[in-house]
């Protein structure tokens, strides 16, 4: 089973929260992402996938914010690798965007080589993990990434196909679950892949989702008949 997520609404759990420090804020809601990884791997899913930082989210808000963000995505990347987190449920990181595009809207150098390094060490450490996969959806766009896709398959002198479109894309699966929380829209996020997933929509914030949630969701999927439109 494959469960993506769009973790949505921090920002408004810091003003719910009276929460006035963004790297609190954030930290908090990568706190339960751990907590969400957790709960998928009990729940029997074999990969997951999470909206980590959009393309939209890079050019919209301001370069503070991504910043400390990304510093975030520094930190813990290099925790986990340190603390055992992935290496106890045997969990493959993949890192899927357009990376290229990141690079260029960090202005701060030693900032954009700590981003390129940990990226690169997370994906190395655990690429002999076969029992779970981790997709994290970093300048990630769902247009741009089949955009992508196509030149690629262009580029090969291969026909373009569902097959050889799929094979090139960032996330390479489809999704059983769409997840997002505080909003009912997929902004973007595996437009292509998502033809015929389930979607959830969960009226929390981010970072009051709970085990229960998806408990409830998990359960609703189980008890479905997928019929992929016979």
């Amino acid at each position: 089973m494959h469960i993506a997520v769009i973790p949505d609404g921090n920002r408004r759990y810091m003003r719910k929260r009276g929460i006035l420090n963004l790297h609190e804020s954030y930290n908090s809601g990568i706190n339960k992402f751990y907590d969400f990884l957790d709960w998928c791997v009990e729940l029997g899913a074999n990969e997951v996938t999470i909206y980590a930082l959009s393309t939209e989210n890079i050019e919209n808000r301001g370069s503070q914010e991504i910043n400390t963000l990304l510093k975030l995505f520094t930190d813990q990347a290099l925790e986990v690798m340190e603390n055992g987190k992935l290496k106890a449920n045997k969990i493959k990181v993949k890192i899927c965007g357009d990376l290229d595009f990141l690079s260029k809207k960090i202005s701060d150098q030693k900032l954009r080589n700590r981003i390129q390094d940990s990226f690169r060490k997370l994906e190395e450490t655990t690429k002999s993990y076969k029992e779970h996969k981790l997709n994290l959806a970093v300048a990630y766009g769902g247009r741009n990434e089949i955009i992508t896709a196509a030149n690629k398959v262009f580029s090969s002198g291969e026909k373009l196909t569902e097959e050889n479109l799929k094979k090139n894309l960032w996330v390479s699966s489809y999704p059983d679950i769409i997840i997002r929380t505080s909003e009912s829209r997929l902004s973007n996020f595996l437009i292509f892949q998502g033809a015929y997933s389930e979607l959830y929509f969960v009226p929390k914030l981010w970072q009051e989702f709970e085990r229960s949630d998806l408990v409830n969701i998990v359960n609703d999927f189980n008890s479905k008949e997928r019929r992929f439109g016979k």
